[in-house]
């Protein structure tokens, strides 16, 4: 499969990346570069010996990813991008919202438009706000306390929206 990886130039997506490939899985990354470097892109193609297909670009630019879809045959998404500092979210709530929820609906309309319709999210442990207990459980109730941990649970019930509008839909929330 061919798969968009949102923030692959970041730590997590690029370790995603290596795995990815590791498996028989083509990498296409989209990073708009604000918190990540491409250095992470040259780590990866020397660990896998691999050319990785990179665009910069913001996920909430909607004409620069369909232009990456039209070229790159998207089978799957795999969605990291995003703002991730709890303080600096209550500092900048527009942000965070902006970049966070609005880039993913831009991305799951091209996507609808694509007919690409396998997504997995990266969410965040602080949809659970402050747990009783540690280890979280998955059952454990959802509470945020942030606009990070707002913006991320926003996603979440959107893209169960997504899924029970149309249930052709692969969603996965990590």
């Amino acid at each position: 499969m061919k798969i968009l990886v949102t923030g692959g130039a970041g730590y997590i997506g690029s370790h995603t990346c290596v795995e990815l490939i590791k498996v028989g899985h083509e990498v296409v990354v989209v990073d708009n570069l604000c918190n990540s470097s491409l250095e992470s892109i040259k780590r990866v193609e020397g660990l896998t010996g691999c050319n990785i297909t990179f665009h910069k670009v913001d996920v909430r630019h909607k004409a620069a990813l369909t232009q990456v879809f039209e070229e790159c045959s998207i089978d799957g998404v795999i969605h990291f991008a995003g703002l991730k500092a709890v303080g600096e979210s209550v500092e900048k709530p527009i942000e965070y919202y902006d970049t966070n929820v609005s880039g993913t609906f831009v991305l799951t309309e091209v996507m609808r438009d694509f007919n690409c319709k396998t997504f997995v999210f990266s969410s965040s442990a602080t949809v659970y706000g402050d747990p009783h207990t540690v280890p979280i459980k998955e059952e454990f109730p959802l509470s945020v306390t942030n606009p990070y941990g707002r913006s991320k649970l926003m996603i979440e019930e959107f893209l169960q929206d997504v899924f029970a509008a149309d249930d052709s839909w692969h969603i996965a929330l990590l």
